[in-house]
């Protein structure tokens, strides 16, 4: 892994693969278009700014920048995955649940 990442370039890249407009774009961050020009240029953005180009853009460069880490850093993502992992565990039995609870309703509607 690369020591730094060019911020600017992945800005740059992103907003080219997607053919969006800088205008557009500086105008939701209410700055000069000339201004995204010059952030595609800099190998460092404040994150703060980086944070406005995430809304403009509606696209989070924070998490393809943690990605570029390497996987034995601990974060707290685990925890997030963990949660993940549960809700998916609960909805697949909130799921089984609701369809035995239908079938016993639709049984003993048929009873009476």
């Amino acid at each position: 892994m690369e020591n730094s990442i060019h911020i600017g370039a992945m800005i740059k890249d992103y907003i080219d693969q997607r053919h969006l407009t800088r205008t557009i774009i500086a105008r939701q961050m209410e700055t000069p278009s000339t201004a995204i020009y010059a952030y595609e240029k800099r190998k460092y953005i404040h994150c703060q700014t980086l944070m406005r180009i995430c809304v403009a853009t509606k696209y989070n460069f924070f998490l393809d920048i943690a990605n570029m880490l390497p996987r034995d850093f601990e974060s707290d993502s685990r925890k997030v995955s963990d949660k993940d992992a549960l809700i998916a565990k609960q909805a697949v039995e909130i799921n089984k649940l609701t369809l035995e609870n239908n079938l016993l309703k639709e049984l003993i509607m048929g009873k009476k």
